[in-house]
C-alpha cells in the first residue's frame, strides 16, 4: 500500500505559517541552544533562534500511543490528513520522485487579516542509522505557477523523527521553522508558531485513535523499517 503524500505538509493557520528554509543545518545544531517554552500534557515546547536570522524554529516531544509504522502512515496520508491537519483547503502531488520521494502542493485558505497561503514540498522519510524515522519536508521555490490569491512560502523546513519505544508507543521529535510570508504582525506568527508544535502532538494521539486497523497493508509493506 502506498500513499500519494503531502501530509504534514497541511496544516492550517498554524501549520502553514510554521510548517512549511531550506536550512537543513539549522535544525542539527546542538540541543543546548533549545530554550523550553512550556510543557503540557507530557509534551515539551521549546524554541531556537537561527544565528544571523529573524526565523525562529521551534519543537515539540513527546510520546504517542501508537506503534512506529502507524505513526509513519498518518503522516504520509495526505488524504486523510484534513482530519488532523486544520485548514487544508487543496493539495495533491504533483509527482513521485520514488517511493520515499515526493513533490506535492498545498494551498490554505485563512482568515482576515492574514492572506491565504500555498507552497511547494519535497517531502522524504528514511530510517537513520539510529533506527529512527525521519520525514523532512522543504519548501521549494518552484514547481508550480503561483496564485494571484496566495502567498507562495519558500523558505520553510518541517523533521519529524519517529523513535520506537515500544510496539504501541512511539516518541516523536516534531520540529518546524519557516518564513511565512507577508506582512503579518510580529506577535501573530509567534503565538500561531509557538502553539504549533504541541497542537500537532495532540492531534496525532488523537488520530492514532481514529485510525487503528487502518494501516495495515501500509505497515506490512514497510515492515522493515520497524
Amino acid at each position: 500500500m502506498s500513499f500519494r503524500c503531502g501530509g504534514l505538509a497541511q496544516a492550517s493557520l498554524s501549520a502553514v505559517f510554521a510548517l512549511w528554509a531550506a536550512l537543513p543545518s539549522a535544525l542539527a545544531q546542538p540541543e543546548s541552544e533549545w530554550q523550553k517554552t512550556h510543557e503540557e500534557s507530557g509534551i515539551v515546547v521549546s524554541t531556537r533562534s537561527e544565528p544571523g536570522d529573524s526565523v525562529t524554529t521551534f519543537r515539540g516531544q513527546g510520546e504517542v500511543k501508537g506503534g512506529l509504522l502507524h505513526l509513519l502512515a498518518i503522516l504520509l496520508d495526505d488524504v486523510r490528513s484534513k482530519e488532523w491537519a486544520k485548514g487544508v483547503t487543496r493539495s495533491e502531488v504533483l509527482r513521485n520522485v520514488d517511493r520515499q520521494t515526493a513533490i506535492v502542493y498545498s494551498y490554505s485558505e485563512q482568515t482576515w487579516p492574514v492572506r491565504d497561503r500555498d507552497l511547494v514540498l519535497k517531502r522524504t522519510f528514511e530510517r537513520l542509522p539510529s533506527g529512527e524515522l525521519r520525514v523532512r519536508l522543504v519548501c521549494l521555490k518552484s514547481g508550480e505557477p503561483e496564485s494571484a490569491s496566495a502567498i507562495r512560502l519558500k523558505r520553510c523546513e518541517t523533521v519529524i523523527l519517529l523513535r520506537k519505544i515500544d510496539a504501541a508507543t512511539t516518541y516523536v521529535d516534531y520540529r518546524v521553522m519557516a518564513d511565512p510570508g507577508g506582512n503579518n504582525p510580529g506577535w501573530l506568527v509567534r503565538w500561531v508558531s509557538k502553539n504549533l508544535p504541541l497542537e500537532t502532538l495532540l492531534a496525532l494521539r488523537q488520530q492514532v485513535k481514529r485510525t487503528k486497523g487502518t494501516y495495515q497493508p501500509f505497515e506490512r509493506e514497510w515492515a522493515h523499517l520497524n
